[in-house]
């Protein structure tokens, strides 16, 4: 069975409640997902793309895992698209990432009700994924969702409740979006 590949990018994951959290739970099922952390893995920022491309052809389902910064990723994930993604793997004279699924886990400062038509940010959270989203099915990849968190903010310690009862509900979005 191949292996659900969670890519991290958290910059301040130490300080992290929910992220954190989330791969805390991941982790106790290491026969199903492997987690891989950008920053651990790149602390100067040079991403091997050859060796991505061997995480990514050698797992199944590849999950994007991160906070929202000013309603993007942090710059790690981008450069992780910008370095990874090149002609003749992800597209061109090879398509390795056809069919493959990918996903992707937000958490995110505000509430849910602020990812609405009505709410301070005007549009769902998927709106500012859009990029990614289409990214995924320009390479041939198939885009299977988006799990939330919602409430993070910094500035307050989210429900310890809340978070638990995510994480438990990030391992069953895990489990749904795996390639079989």
């Amino acid at each position: 069975m191949k292996k659900t590949v969670i890519i991290v990018d958290h910059p301040s994951f130490d300080r992290s409640v929910v992220n954190r959290r989330w791969l805390e739970e991941v982790k106790k099922y290491p026969d199903e997902f492997l987690v891989h952390n950008l920053q651990s893995a790149y602390p100067r920022h040079v991403i091997d793309p050859a060796l991505e491309h061997s995480l990514v052809d050698n797992n199944g389902t590849v999950v994007f895992e991160f906070p929202v910064y000013w309603y993007n990723c942090p710059p790690l994930t981008k450069l992780w698209f910008d370095t990874v993604l090149t002609s003749d793997w992800a597209y061109g004279k090879n398509h390795k990432l056809k069919d493959k699924k990918i996903a992707f886990a937000v958490t995110c400062g505000s509430e849910q009700t602020d990812y609405t038509a009505e709410g301070r940010h005007h549009c769902p959270i998927e709106t500012y994924l859009n990029s990614f989203i289409h990214s995924c099915e320009f390479v041939g990849a198939q885009y299977v969702g988006t799990y939330a968190f919602y409430g993070a903010n910094t500035q307050q310690t989210p429900d310890a409740v809340k978070v638990k009862e995510s994480a438990e509900k990030y391992i069953e979005f895990l489990r749904s979006v795996k390639e079989e």
